[in-house]
């Protein structure tokens, strides 16, 4: 996803849950399924799920001064929740319920 559109759903979507990741990441295909789950269960209905390869969109990989991955951030209202780098999915499904609740 291209930076200003990127820029305009975390304007527009009132809960936002993006991943940033990478073909090659490891950790990023083993965390895909857990995400992709989160993404089909009804708790999270009202959840908006972005997956931005950062390979692929330089710029945002800047823009969010990304590091490390994957990496996840976590929107309301187009204000930032939080953002993390992590392999864990407990901290995933915790951003997760923040943006959610």
């Amino acid at each position: 996803m291209k930076l200003p559109d990127l820029i305009q759903e975390i304007k527009t979507k009132p809960r936002l849950f993006i991943r940033f990741h990478a073909s090659w990441c490891g950790v990023c295909k083993l965390l895909a399924p857990h995400v992709n789950g989160l993404k089909a269960d009804d708790a999270y209905g009202d959840v908006t799920f972005i997956d931005v390869d950062v390979e692929e969109f330089m710029n945002v990989k800047e823009a969010f001064k990304i590091n490390d991955l994957p990496y996840f951030a976590g929107f309301k209202g187009g204000q930032l929740v939080e953002e993390f780098s992590t392999a864990k999915k407990d901290r995933v499904t915790e951003l997760a319920n923040s943006v959610a609740s």
